[in-house]
């Protein structure tokens, strides 16, 4: 991939769309020109004949994010019930010569017909995604900073991180040492499902090498508050 950053790396994720409607879009990794997503994801397919379109964008905090490439996955081309690694070269459709790098994707196409969810069990998907739903919207929590928090160490300070939580969804943000005023500006994209509902739980903790970290703080966030449940 190329870099988008003055920095020499970017920040990519990826976005899926199918008949112009977006379907799936991945989580953000960080300083990262060969990215590793590592997700898995079922996505209902009603013709075979629309391709799948991704791509791929460099996340910039408080700016718009910047276009890395797209590429065209054809379904018909697929076999049913076979595993298929596919490495999609990304283009610029301004720039049809340039390189761009490649994504690498894993697709199995599983028709209709049979028992849908032993099917998707068999290729070890997630317990989140085993119900084979649609996830209905993104909730993305940029953390920013903290100010005044407890000093929980013997030089009167902390050594802070967060920790998020929806249903099956986890993150963790970089530890920021020794400060009560941590600046972490990282974001954290959630996938809402149609099932799923209620709070992301917020903690904050204070590292300890070498033994338990210490609690600092929660905060549950009502979901609701962003869509319509």
């Amino acid at each position: 991939m190329f870099s988008c950053c003055s920095a020499g790396t970017s920040d990519p994720y990826v976005k899926f769309k199918i008949a112009g409607k977006e379907v799936f879009r991945s989580k953000t990794i960080h300083k990262n020109l060969n990215p590793v997503w590592d997700e898995k994801v079922s996505l209902l397919v009603e013709s075979l004949r629309e391709p799948l379109y991704v791509k791929v964008f460099d996340y910039d905090f408080g700016l718009q994010d910047d276009f890395m490439g797209s590429a065209y996955l054809y379904l018909e081309s697929l076999e049913h019930q076979r595993t298929l690694d596919v490495a999609l070269d990304l283009k610029d459709p301004h720039y049809p010569n340039q390189n761009l790098g490649a994504l690498e994707l894993s697709v199995t196409l599983i028709p209709k017909e049979g028992d849908f969810r032993e099917a998707h069990q068999s290729m070890r998907l997630s317990d989140v995604h085993r119900k084979a739903q649609l996830w209905r919207g993104i909730v993305s929590i940029s953390l920013i900073e903290a100010h005044d928090l407890q000093p929980m160490d013997n030089n009167g300070l902390s050594d802070p991180y967060v920790k998020f939580r929806m249903g099956h969804q986890k993150y963790k943000s970089k530890t920021i040492p020794k400060t009560l005023n941590p600046q972490w500006r990282e974001q954290f994209d959630f996938h809402l499902y149609e099932e799923q509902g209620g709070f992301i739980d917020i903690t904050v903790w204070d590292k300890d090498a070498g033994k338990k970290d210490d609690f600092m703080g929660r905060f549950a966030l009502c979901v609701s508050v962003f869509f319509n449940i």
